[in-house]
């Protein structure tokens, strides 16, 4: 028949074959599927970086709290429940990038306030999804918080 295995590795050692073969696979993190229609065209239409106003650079949406905010999406004509994401455009804000550079990467690592580049609706649904206002506070302004706590700490 075939050729019987060897139980041992090339030096001998009978463990390390085996924690091979046991060894766990990284696991691959899978994201759910967005539609990112509304959120694109908000992009495309205010044309420039939201902090920075340049318009030399790859715009992209950046969100304003967070990719778990997005929410499944449903359908116009049924009304069920998709197992797409919809990304509203309240979420998101026109910044330059690619990402992780740029005011998208700035926005994303917490290195920029960006409330002040905010439209008003944009602020009232980061305030819905932080829970609070000083939730939404904390996140949207970093840099300042920051500076607030390096003080009371001092």
């Amino acid at each position: 028949m075939g050729q019987k295995r060897d139980p041992l590795c090339a030096h001998g050692n009978l463990f390390e074959k085996e924690a091979a073969k046991n060894a766990r696979r990284p696991m691959r993190r899978s994201e759910p599927k967005r539609d990112w229609t509304d959120a694109h065209a908000k992009v495309q239409e205010e044309g420039c970086c939201r902090i920075c106003k340049r318009t030399d650079r790859p715009l992209e949406a950046a969100h304003v709290l967070g990719r778990e905010h997005d929410e499944p999406k449903i359908s116009k004509s049924t009304g069920e429940i998709l197992k797409e994401l919809y990304v509203h455009p309240d979420r998101i804000f026109p910044a330059c990038g690619p990402f992780p550079a740029g005011c998208h990467g700035d926005a994303e690592h917490r290195n920029i306030n960006v409330l002040s580049h905010l439209t008003l609706e944009e602020q009232l649904q980061a305030v819905r999804d932080a829970g609070s206002i000083e939730a939404a506070r904390i996140r949207l302004e970093p840099v300042n918080y920051n500076a607030e706590v390096a003080r009371a700490a001092a």
